[in-house]
């Protein structure tokens, strides 16, 4: 039970610092708070049914595409820490969060058009 409350605080305070680190270069940039950029930051690691900041459509549209982009590419790609998914293993995780992690709209969005992302991930896979 130590390893699960563990490996959430350290992955919550991961996306904190990684939010810290974007908002500092941000600030060094003296990019506006409105700006595209600053929205993408602020919204990218939020969930869409996140009860204790923004949820739903209040995430900017940048940040929800974001995230499914970024979870697409990161489970279909090799990491350090974890080898690459099985294409049915990522599309059933995309079906599990959608209305919870996932804007629900933009998860039918990306099945409608599955084999455009496909192509582009083959086309810029990691060697």
């Amino acid at each position: 039970m130590f390893f699960i409350y563990f490996t959430c605080f350290c992955s919550s305070l991961v996306l904190v610092v990684k939010q810290s680190v974007f908002f500092r270069i941000l600030n060094f940039l003296k990019a506006p708070k409105h700006s595209i950029l600053s929205r993408f930051i602020a919204h990218f690691y939020t969930s869409f049914d996140n009860p204790q900041y923004l949820k739903g459509e209040e995430i900017s549209i940048q940040g929800r595409i974001t995230a499914i982009a970024d979870v697409f590419d990161a489970l279909g790609s090799r990491r350090c820490y974890k080898d690459v998914w099985k294409d049915e293993d990522i599309f059933e995780y995309f079906k599990q969060e959608k209305g919870n992690q996932f804007d629900p709209n933009l998860v039918d969005i990306f099945f409608e058009h599955l084999d455009e992302f496909l192509s582009v991930r083959e086309k810029f896979i990691d060697e």
